[in-house]
C-alpha cells in the first residue's frame, strides 16, 4: 500500500492490483478501512457533493442531512458528517482521484510510474 493523502479526518492508500484486483484504494476513516474501486470513489464523491442538498426522508423532512449514505449489493455505509468533515472527506477523495488519474495517464504514456 502506498499513502496517497492524509488529513485530519482520514487516510487514502493506493492498493496494489495483485493484492486486490477489484480495488484501487483503501479509504481509512478512524479505525475503519473501506476498499474501493476508482468508479466507487467517483460515486462517493458525488454522494458527498450532493449531501448539501435537502433530504426528503421522514427524518430530515426537507432539511440538509447530516450524514452520507453509500450503498451497494454487499454493504450499506452511513457516515455522520458535519460541514468540516464533509470538506475533509471531499479533499481525501479528490486528491486520491487526482493521483489515480495522473498515474493512469503516466502509465498510458509509458512515463516512469506504474
Amino acid at each position: 500500500m502506498e499513502l496517497i493523502h492524509k488529513n485530519d479526518y482520514g487516510v487514502c492508500y493506493k492498493i496494489d492490483k495483485y493484492c486486490h484486483p477489484r480495488f484501487d484504494v483503501q479509504l481509512v476513516i478512524n479505525s475503519i478501512g473501506i476498499y474501493m474501486s476508482e468508479a466507487e470513489l467517483h460515486n462517493l464523491l458525488k454522494i458527498v457533493r450532493d449531501s448539501d442538498k435537502p433530504c426528503f426522508c421522514d427524518e430530515c423532512a426537507g432539511e440538509k442531512c447530516n450524514k452520507i449514505w453509500c450503498t451497494n449489493p454487499l454493504i450499506d455505509i452511513c457516515l455522520k458528517m458535519d460541514e468540516y468533515k464533509l470538506e475533509l472527506i471531499e479533499d481525501l477523495i479528490l486528491r486520491a482521484l487526482f493521483f489515480l488519474e495522473m498515474n493512469s495517464t503516466l502509465v498510458q504514456l509509458h512515463i516512469g510510474y506504474k
